[in-house]
């Protein structure tokens, strides 16, 4: 109840007293004291934004990282809660630009990981394989109009051709 110099022990006073369960006493948050009397620790649950502090959950949580700063998709840390399954910084081969993984058909296409196109599915400009849709890739893509497509696009087969009797010797 006493600090050494004979005042009342209060947190805040600038007087560290370990009796009193104070750590540090810097009269208010410092970046190496908190407000509370205690030495910063990110995931304390006690936000210091003079340490740089953004946030302090004491953990991980939706909207806040485990290192104490704010949830955000593009970060280069991974927040499950957050509902992130990775988080490259951006996109790669192995993670979308919107923390999900790479996925084929997921309407995201991503470059890095060898997707031309990503439409959710085969369209006109898109197969369902993620890569673009043409006459002559040895898909068929009946969205496009395809019926048939035996990889040669010489514009006389007639490989894509509604009518696929030309390409069948």
């Amino acid at each position: 109840t006493c600090d050494t110099d004979c005042t009342a022990a209060a947190c805040g006073d600038g007087v560290t007293n370990l009796t009193a369960g104070e750590t540090c006493d810097t009269s208010g948050e410092s970046a190496i004291c908190d407000a509370d009397c205690t030495a910063v620790a990110c995931g304390d649950g006690v936000t210091n934004v003079t340490a740089g502090e953004t946030c302090d959950d004491g953990g991980e949580s939706a909207t806040c990282d485990t290192d104490c700063t704010a949830a955000t998709c593009g970060d280069n840390v991974t927040n499950a809660t957050a509902g992130e399954f990775c988080d490259d910084g951006g996109q790669t081969a192995t993670c979308d630009a919107d923390c999900t993984a790479v996925v084929c058909g997921d309407g995201v296409a991503n470059a890095p990981a060898g997707e031309q196109c990503d439409t959710s599915g085969e369209s006109a400009a898109c197969d369902a394989d993620c890569t673009f849709a043409f006459c002559g890739d040895a898909t068929v893509n009946v969205t496009a109009g395809e019926v048939c497509d035996d990889g040669i696009n010489d514009g006389t087969s007639g490989s894509c051709a509604p009518d696929c009797s030309a390409a069948i010797p």
